[in-house]
């Protein structure tokens, strides 16, 4: 370990409580055992969160709900409770891969930028506040994490896109509920076969060729580098805070600080990148339709031209996602915190 490491506020990890740890890793899993939890953290997170994601993807695309309790309602009732699990096996089983896999980059890269910026200086020999010297690093070291991860979770966010919208264009263009009819223009009156992750898999490859499941890639590496930067950084800015504020000292953990810090970081993230993932969603939603109408023997409409505007449009599921990430990331951050501490 660097001495960077240890001359700066300690990264997202659990300091071991030897009194009260249960062995639960064999030796040979023991060296993984950061990974292993987060995995498990995040498969229990997504799960929780996963219906606001539907919420919010759908309040993106569709300009017809007035509001969110409008797009529940409408989504209940052409696809019920189910609907809102539409797609859920990717990204359970992705998004808990790629956030163990983030935690363990921004760990094991957040050293070496501290090195690169500030030398072999420790953080306790300079004037500067350790605060002050450690959130660049933690930004750096999360955005090294989001591009690196973006390469693995672009084809699985955008099956669980598809998933999320296919049933429910088909269900409301056949019911003329907004202007999706030329989604299945000409074929309304079929009924929807619903796919298998595998079978949407195949269908985008089909049709876009293996390139089509990074659909809005170009958008995604943005969004993934400045949201996991402000994600890490925020984190440790309010653990650190809140834990000198309750404890007296940073360095002395607080339930309380990791909560408060782990929803913060969620909410500050989707608040600044929010946009990014919209101008996202609208290009795989453009697929998604060409798609559809490829599946039906239509032809393609024309592709749009997508640009990122910071409009009113661009924020519409906001509320949602920001009510969804809170949650979600004070679940990930609370067990996993707690499991670093109690499971060895």
């Amino acid at each position: 370990m660097s001495r960077a490491h240890n001359g700066s506020i300690p990264a997202i990890t659990g300091a071991i409580d030897e009194l009260t740890a249960i062995r639960v890793f064999p030796p040979a899993i023991s060296p993984y055992r950061s990974t292993v939890i987060a995995y498990g953290t995040s498969f229990i997170a997504t799960t929780i969160g996963f219906p606001f994601d539907t919420v919010k993807t759908r309040m993106q695309l569709y300009k017809k709900f007035a509001s969110v309790f409008d797009c529940v309602r409408s989504s209940y009732k052409h696809d019920g409770v189910r609907g809102f699990y539409r797609g859920i096996w990717a990204p359970l089983f992705s998004t808990s891969f790629v956030r163990s896999i983030s935690v363990s980059i921004f760990t094991g890269v957040k050293p070496l930028w501290y090195d690169a910026l500030y030398g072999w200086n420790q953080i306790g020999e300079s004037a500067v506040h350790p605060f002050v010297m450690n959130f660049p690093v933690c930004f750096l070291a999360g955005a090294t994490a989001g591009v690196g991860t973006s390469l693995l979770s672009c084809p699985f966010e955008f099956t669980k896109v598809y998933s999320q919208i296919a049933a429910l264009a088909h269900n409301l263009a056949k019911t003329k509920d907004i202007g999706l009819a030329n989604v299945t223009k000409g074929n309304a009156g079929s009924a929807y076969v619903r796919q298998s992750t595998l079978e949407t898999v195949k269908a985008i490859c089909k049709h876009n060729g293996p390139l089509g499941l990074y659909s809005g890639y170009r958008y995604q590496v943005l969004r993934d580098a400045a949201g996991s930067g402000v994600y890490f950084a925020v984190y440790e800015l309010f653990k650190w805070a809140c834990n000198a504020l309750i404890n007296g000292t940073p360095l002395q953990l607080s339930p309380v600080s990791i909560l408060v810090a782990g929803g913060m970081s969620g909410v500050t993230c989707w608040a600044i990148i929010f946009p990014l993932d919209t101008i996202k969603s609208l290009i795989q939603k453009d697929i998604v339709t060409n798609t559809l109408r490829l599946e039906q023997g239509l032809e393609p409409l024309p592709i749009k031209n997508r640009k990122l505007r910071f409009e009113k449009r661009m924020y519409r599921g906001l509320g949602v996602s920001i009510s969804r990430t809170f949650l979600v990331n004070m679940v990930f951050f609370g067990t996993f915190e707690f499991s670093m501490k109690h499971f060895i």
